[in-house]
């Protein structure tokens, strides 16, 4: 039975973006800096390789490197919550070992999802992999909204109820649904949101244990959270108050995030320029100079 997981999965655990170097491999450099930043921050966690990392696009080679790399960078102290996709099952079980090896914290299994996916399917294909996560906390990315597919309550007590690390899970929903998925979970089930931090104090509110944010705003949500621990709830919520309208910017899809988010993640590092890793959204003018103007609002690291 995983121990001690309650105390050390909770609050805000932002997650990497990718940067690309002008001849499109990864920007490790940059990478590094943007790790040192989230723990420098006092995050409460660290992610990498989910959907705003664009893991659908990167090798896995380049996968491993930057799990390596987060488990190089961090303290011992700072919780690593590690995404596992991959292109078929047996990528699927040496990334799970990858993670493992490099300590990380918390497994988020994603589903192998093709034209035909079913929710049937992804459960099933879980449960392949949860034998082989054993002695480390483990849940699923349940993103329907934006993967297509994903559990129902009813099929996430199943896996909790077979397997004794699968204790944490990330959700993608609006706060009045996920509040009525966690009212079905047992007790000792962690959940956390995503979603850019929208309705993030809601998120609080109703029972999710933190989100998984990119670092763009990660620090205002640090301290957004660390109001709602202190029960101060209205200065919470006058923070999220004075970022929603640039939460609402960037995330009006995950490509939006993976291009305006990035960029104002870079504005605020002082990085000035930004390559993008086919497919992607091309920035507009507009969509450039709003970003740089979010940047300069929020301020630099």
């Amino acid at each position: 039975m995983i121990k001690n997981y309650q105390k050390k999965i909770n609050g805000i655990f932002p997650i990497l973006y990718t940067f690309f170097n002008k001849d499109n491999s990864i920007d490790y450099k940059l990478m590094r800096e943007q790790i040192l930043l989230i723990e420098n921050q006092g995050s409460q966690g660290v992610a990498c390789l989910g959907l705003a990392t664009e893991v659908n696009k990167l090798s896995f080679r380049e996968k491993t490197k930057i799990i390596e790399l987060v488990s190089s960078t961090v303290s011992t102290k700072l919780p690593k919550a590690v995404t596992i996709q991959s292109k078929n099952l047996n990528e699927y079980k040496k990334m799970i070992n990858v993670a493992k090896s490099n300590n990380a914290d918390w497994l988020i299994l994603q589903p192998l999802v093709s034209k035909n996916t079913t929710d049937e399917d992804c459960l099933n294909f879980f449960k392949k992999l949860m034998p082989l996560t054993k002695n480390t906390l483990t849940g699923i990315q349940n993103a329907k909204e934006y993967i297509g597919v994903g559990l129902s309550a009813k099929d996430i007590i199943d896996l909790y109820s077979q397997y004794d690390n699968f204790r944490a899970i990330k959700g993608e929903a609006s706060s009045f649904l996920i509040q009525q998925e966690i009212k079905k979970y047992p007790k000792d089930l962690i959940v956390f949101n995503g979603r850019g931090g929208q309705e993030i104090v809601d998120n609080f509110r109703v029972g999710c244990k933190g989100i998984v944010p990119c670092l763009d705003g990660a620090d205002k949500f640090i301290k957004i959270y660390k109001f709602f621990k202190k029960n101060r709830i209205k200065s919470a919520e006058k923070e999220y108050k004075n970022i929603l309208p640039y939460i609402i910017f960037i995330m009006q899809s995950i490509d939006s995030l993976i291009c305006y988010g990035k960029r104002v993640c870079a504005f605020r590092m002082g990085v000035k320029n930004v390559y993008d890793r086919k497919p992607f959204l091309s920035p507009t003018d507009y969509g450039i100079t709003k970003t740089k103007n979010i940047a300069k609002s929020l301020g630099y690291f």
